[in-house]
């Protein structure tokens, strides 16, 4: 039951709300060149749908509420991307440490910046800022499950309440991986890189 809201004429952090009561999850692509259309996903996000109800009902959805805890995966597309900056932050104040990354743009008169951020999927303690531009007039669309979503009220404690309880507690998997098992990869590799006999999984 997805539904894709397209937010292109509104300010990205405007309806894609990363402060408040949660910090999202945020799964990115690092590609060497950002350029045309971009794509990330976030959970554990607040998002404002008050000004998208045309597009919700002509899609089979009605929904009276103003916002939505979207505590599964919302795909975020992101076209006519010119360049980006991301920080990255390891760590909490005093002691946290910075670090950058750009891909190149000149900005131009009508130029977009879509602002987002969260907690890394990837890297534990990590947070991004992201500072994406695009030309004018770019195409942005959320794309999300609607079951996997609950209504959101800031200003109604009950409604914080209720998103807490479906919050995504993502947690990446803290492993060196089979593959770096030596063991592992000669017995089912040998010496190659085609597997050579199948991988026994545990049965319950």
């Amino acid at each position: 039951m997805n539904l894709t809201i397209d937010i292109s004429n509104e300010e990205f952090d405007g309806i894609v709300d990363d402060s408040g009561d949660f910090i999202p999850t945020i799964f990115l692509g690092f590609p060497s060149d950002i350029r045309g259309t971009y794509e990330f996903e976030l959970i554990n996000t607040v998002i404002n749908i008050y000004d998208f109800q045309d597009q919700i009902q002509k899609q089979g959805f009605h929904i009276k509420d103003d916002s939505l805890f979207v505590f599964g995966k919302m795909k975020v597309q992101i076209e006519k991307v010119k360049g980006a900056d991301f920080k990255i932050i390891e760590g909490s104040s005093p002691e946290a440490r910075e670090q950058y990354l750009s891909w190149p743009y000149t900005i131009d008169k009508g130029d977009i910046v879509c602002k987002s951020g969260g907690k890394l999927s990837f890297l534990d303690n990590c947070y991004v800022a992201l500072m994406i531009v695009t030309e004018s007039k770019p195409k942005i669309t959320l794309t999300f499950d609607i079951t996997e979503t609950v209504p959101f009220d800031f200003m109604n404690g009950t409604s914080i309440e209720q998103a807490k309880l479906k919050k995504n507690e993502y947690k990446q998997i803290i492993s060196h991986g089979k593959l770096f098992d030596f063991t592992f990869f000669k017995d089912h590799f040998g010496s190659g890189r085609v597997a050579i006999k199948n991988e026994e999984l545990n049965k319950s």
